[in-house]
């Protein structure tokens, strides 16, 4: 499947997943081409020995209707305009050590249903630092290969459906941890300590309580990466501790993944099981992905693929153990479609997508998905920001949310890169059983990043 072009800033510790958003070195264009000096052989952002100037804009503007399902509430039609600027300097004095600070200012403009001031925000966060972190790797003659990064940094796991630094949010996602990591290329083994940093968007950016349990969190975890060990396939192992003590929180999460490539096909698959406590409650809970892709010889090479992606949900609220996935910290947006509706939580998700090359490097992507609840009566219907768009319905209520057709253009030129989108969602027999007032929603985006 393939991702939208979202203008990262992260340092990836190990090679990302294909199809994964690439995220790149900070504040550049992640992807588009990068800008020359006026002199020949000499690039503008140097401003010093060893100190590189960038920096990046992204606009996006979005129009959301029927998003509430209720023409009555507030919020159920919204169009706005995002804007994102950052700017950093990275600083390497020598081959083993890089410094990087990074600041964002991200703002909403023209919609006064969202508010710019609450905290946790994925919406405005006025001047502040995103990143600032240091990397010090052993050198290239240790006999064993050694890095480690601490400070406030991005986190990047696998295909991200767990760990992602979530850069289609306005605002993004970033920790204050330390990261280190043993091995290089394709074959090491990362520890990780950390806790997420709230945006406190007319303030600084600090671990000051939220009322979102997940903001409040700290992030644990042990991940193992091989594509070595069987040939043409990327095999992953992980441990995660989500742990939120005022909550009586304290989610494990033990999985796997492998992504094989054999000639045109692409088989990748993810399986994870929880356990610990949810709200001082025993947790029990379960995920799994399987998809597959084929790459035609066909002219613009179009790639066909299919998943099956599925979260446990609380079938019985009553008996004590809570069976609802922990989604941690995802990129849901392009796993379980773009209009952001469902996270990997009480879910049945069946995809079929077609992406194929366009003239001058564009791309067109059609995806269509299909959304069912695995406990529609006991559960609830969770959206990919882990809020309930809907309780539980009741008994006789159908798992038959709903389904949803995407369509993504990408066009990247030099120095700028150009998406749109057009998303719809029509709604089964669950919002008829529910008594939605309305049944089908709407969401359209057009998105520009330029840099620097």
């Amino acid at each position: 499947m393939g991702l939208p072009f979202d203008g990262g800033s992260v340092l990836q510790a190990q090679a990302p997943a294909a199809g994964v958003e690439v995220a790149s070195s900070p504040t550049s264009a992640g992807g588009a081409a990068s800008a020359s000096g006026a002199d020949e052989g000499r690039d503008w952002r140097q401003v010093l020995p060893g100190v590189t100037l960038g920096a990046q804009l992204r606009l996006r503007t979005e129009r959301r209707r029927n998003f509430r399902f209720d023409d009555t509430q507030s919020g159920n039609d919204e169009g706005f305009l995002l804007s994102r600027f950052r700017l950093g300097l990275t600083w390497e004095p020598n081959d083993t050590v890089t410094g990087v600070v990074e600041l964002q200012d991200a703002r909403i403009f023209g919609e006064t249903a969202i508010s710019e001031t609450r905290a946790p925000n994925i919406f405005a966060d006025q001047l502040d630092f995103h990143q600032a972190y240091l990397d010090v790797r052993a050198p290239d003659a240790a006999p064993v290969p050694l890095a480690v990064r601490a400070g406030r940094i991005k986190l990047s796991y696998g295909a991200q459906r767990l760990i992602s630094p979530l850069e289609w949010v306005n605002t993004a996602r970033v920790f204050d941890g330390v990261e280190l990591t043993l091995g290089e290329g394709g074959r090491t083994v990362s520890a990780f300590a950390s806790r997420l940093v709230p945006v406190t968007p007319a303030g600084i950016n600090d671990h000051r309580p939220t009322p979102n349990r997940m903001f409040n969190s700290q992030l644990h975890g042990i991940y193992a990466a091989d594509d070595g060990l069987v040939p043409g396939a990327a095999m992953e192992a992980y441990w995660l501790l989500r742990r939120e003590a005022r909550m009586g929180d304290a989610v494990h999460t033990a999985g796997a993944r492998v992504d094989a490539v054999f000639g045109p096909w692409r088989i990748d698959g993810e399986a994870a099981r929880q356990t610990g406590r949810y709200g001082g409650s025993p947790h029990r809970a379960l995920m799994v992905h399987v998809g597959g892709s084929f790459t035609t010889a066909l002219p613009g090479r179009p790639r066909i693929g299919a998943a099956f992606n599925a979260g446990s949900g609380d079938d019985d609220p009553g008996d004590g153990v809570h069976g609802t996935f922990d989604n941690l910290y995802p990129l849901n947006h392009v796993y379980y479609g773009y209009m952001d509706l469902f996270a990997l939580q009480n879910l049945r998700n069946v995809e079929f997508s077609v992406e194929t090359a366009l003239p001058a490097r564009s791309s067109l992507r059609v995806a269509w998905q299909d959304f069912t609840l695995a406990a529609p009566g006991a559960d609830a219907w969770y959206n990919a920001a882990a809020g309930i768009v809907h309780r539980a319905a009741g008994p006789d209520v159908s798992s038959a949310v709903g389904s949803e057709i995407d369509i993504t253009l990408r066009v990247p030129l030099r120095q700028i890169s150009l998406e749109m989108g057009y998303g719809r969602f029509i709604g089964g027999a669950y919002l008829r059983d529910a008594d939605f007032k309305l049944r089908s929603a709407d969401f359209f985006y057009l998105q520009t990043v330029v840099g620097f």
